[in-house]
């Protein structure tokens, strides 16, 4: 099940210009796909990073996402909330919230939204019924998808559940004509693995961030990872932008 907001149904004012942002880093995305210049994940380069709150950061393949950073009660949750469920006339008519693929919303108080396992299981089931990438529900009947999602599986070993059923299919299918975004909110409080996850190695992964930061080089170069966390933690901005 999706991790959803607490904000939900809240007015949002302001902050028009990091709307404008993101909306111009999804057209990138988008010029690189009909220019087919991002054939390969290596092939996309990064809009320049214009200073601000959100930043645009250069994986090691090339590919590239969207850090919101700022100090605690900045507005960072209010924005993502704002860009999945537009609370403003504007909001409804920029249109971005109809180009998620799939969120996730943090909570450190809530040991459930910080789970490995259910953050994967959350982004499955949502990318199956939004019905963006028409073709990821049959890359799911895939045997060693089911079996990564399997009871106990999917908790042993989340790191490879997250390649086997998000990545690798979304990889495999044919790209949507817009460029779609993945928004993770407080990225920065999943600091420990959620409660019955189990780690099969020292290297394994303890947090959504981490997860992300591990295997944001497979992401399709049509997707935005547009990410949130306070500016304080450094290790997450540490890995997010190097």
């Amino acid at each position: 099940m999706a991790q959803t907001s607490l904000l939900q149904g809240k007015r949002f004012y302001c902050r028009e210009w990091v709307f404008h942002k993101i909306q111009h880093c999804l057209q990138e995305k988008t010029n690189n796909l009909v220019a087919g210049t991002s054939g390969t994940l290596g092939g996309s380069s990064g809009p320049p990073n214009t200073g601000g709150g959100p930043s645009s950061g250069t994986g090691k393949s090339g590919s590239w996402g969207v850090l919101l950073v700022g100090g605690p009660g900045s507005g960072k949750t209010a924005l993502c909330t704002e860009l999945i469920w537009p609370s403003a006339p504007q909001g409804a008519h920029r249109g971005l919230h109809q180009l998620c693929l799939a969120f996730h919303f943090c909570r450190a108080e809530d040991a459930d939204t910080v789970c490995l396992s259910g953050f994967v299981r959350g982004l499955v089931a949502q990318i199956r019924g939004g019905g963006l990438v028409p073709q990821y529900e049959e890359k799911l009947r895939d045997p060693a998808v089911q079996s990564a999602l399997q009871p106990g599986e999917c908790e042993r070993n989340p790191s490879e559940a997250f390649k086997r059923c998000v990545l690798l299919p979304l990889l495999s299918c044919k790209p949507p004509a817009q460029a779609l975004f993945l928004l993770v909110d407080s990225v920065d409080e999943g600091v420990k693995a959620g409660e019955g996850e189990s780690r099969s190695s020292s290297s394994s992964p303890r947090s959504i961030g981490e997860l992300l930061a591990a295997h944001h080089e497979l992401l399709p170069p049509w997707l935005l990872l547009i990410c949130s966390g306070r500016r304080q933690n450094k290790n997450i901005t540490k890995l997010f932008t190097g």
